[in-house]
């Protein structure tokens, strides 16, 4: 392996000193290409050629969720990762004044990234946003894959701060990711509801506390209330009633009508009223006239029928049971019914119909993949969640079949 850098490749102007490295703009000048170049100091000993070979698989990753590998460049002091360049900026750089709907779309979406990465077995990356790269169509997209990233920013847990740290709009979520909720519970979100702001809070509490895995909650943020439809340009609404407000009483800006402000009306608006008024009572005269008619007797008059009478026994019947309605369950929340917590079955070593029938008795939804192996065509060799994971009704659950030995 050879060095490239300043031969090949031209580095341009720094972009910012990351953890692991130095991420700078470049060209290729014999593609005459943009490009990112991302150069790792090696410590004492360490080998560069050790350390791109480390990257096998890696490197023929193509994801749009993350900077594809173009190249590599060695030598003695440093290794440096040639990436695609995409239109955009470092995501640190651009983290303030998100809302709510494009922050659940944004995790959402960088999720179901991890989740790709994951079938080839490509994870333990950092999702912090000194490692995300934001294109100019507000798509994240992860640079460094290859390197192991700190727990706290990894999977799942490292999503749930990600999203946190934007809604609150701070650099840094102190604490242990157990308790990194009560940063939401503080945090005031003006372009969320009140209810989207209780199911955002049990849904990272679930993940945080480990009773949620990714899919469980890519799938909890797009069942969010009103997540996918709500705009910026649309004025939030809250369904919550303030409990010294009566709902009979107009709003502040919807002043109450009195009998001057009737008396002030335009003739036109009357006129338009008393239309409204008459198609009315028009509609509800015809309703009449129906119920009426389908109701009222037919002319003749039906034959009565005698019926001779028959011995009955004389042994009194016990009284049956009169049926009592079942109490209505009482739903979780303020206005919506959340899913009910469940516990991810074992499918390892199941045919595909009795995969099928364990996931679906639990409430849950699945997809599954056809993978290589010595085990019998059709059997599940692996899962993810794996089994005992809790989960809510509806999350997924992704299990692969072996392909046999045909």
């Amino acid at each position: 392996m050879q060095n490239k850098i300043g031969t090949r490749y031209m580095p341009g102007a720094p972009i910012r000193s990351l953890p692991q490295g130095k991420l700078t703009y470049g060209d290729d000048t014999f593609l005459t290409r943009k490009v990112l170049l991302y150069q790792i100091e090696l410590s004492a000993g360490q080998s560069g050629v050790d350390y791109i070979r480390k990257l096998n698989h890696k490197a023929a990753f193509i994801h749009d969720g993350f900077q594809h590998i173009l190249d590599t460049s060695v030598d003695e002091a440093s290794v440096t990762i040639i990436l695609q360049a995409k239109p955009g900026s470092l995501f640190s750089q651009r983290m303030k004044g998100w809302t709510y709907p494009h922050i659940v779309t944004l995790i959402a979406d960088l999720g179901v990234s991890l989740l790709d990465a994951m079938e080839e077995r490509i994870t333990g990356f950092s999702v912090d946003p000194e490692n995300l790269w934001l294109s100019d169509h507000d798509k994240l997209s992860v640079i460094n894959y290859w390197d192991l990233g700190n727990p706290q920013n990894q999977g799942a847990v490292g999503l749930c701060r990600l999203m946190i740290q934007l809604f609150t709009g701070t650099d840094t979520i102190p604490g242990a990711f157990e308790v990194m909720h009560t940063h939401l519970e503080r945090a005031s979100i003006p372009s969320a509801t009140y209810e989207q702001k209780l199911a955002l809070i049990r849904l990272v509490k679930l993940v945080c506390q480990g009773q949620a895995s990714l899919s469980s909650l890519i799938f909890g943020l797009r069942s969010l209330p009103s997540s996918a439809h709500q705009q910026d340009s649309e004025p939030i609404h809250s369904e919550i009633v303030h409990p010294n407000r009566s709902v009979d009483k107009p709003q502040d800006d919807e002043p109450m009508e009195t009998a001057e402000t009737r008396s002030n009306r335009k003739p036109e608006q009357s006129a338009s009223w008393l239309k409204k008024a008459a198609l009315g009572a028009i509609a509800l005269f015809v309703v009449v006239l129906i119920i009426v008619w389908a109701l009222w007797p037919a002319n003749k008059p039906s034959q009565p029928v005698e019926v001779p009478p028959t011995q009955t026994d004389t042994k009194q019947l016990p009284p049956t049971a009169t049926p009592v309605a079942s109490p209505t369950p009482k739903l979780r929340g303020d206005s919506t019914k959340q899913a009910e917590e469940v516990v991810i079955p074992n499918l390892i070593g199941l045919s595909q119909e009795d995969a099928h029938q364990q996931v679906l008795a639990a409430g849950l939804h699945y997809e599954f993949f056809i993978e290589a192996s010595d085990l019998p065509k059709g059997t599940v060799i692996r899962q993810d969640p794996p089994a005992g994971t809790k989960g809510l009704e509806g999350d997924n659950v992704t299990f692969w079949l072996s392909k046999g030995n045909n």
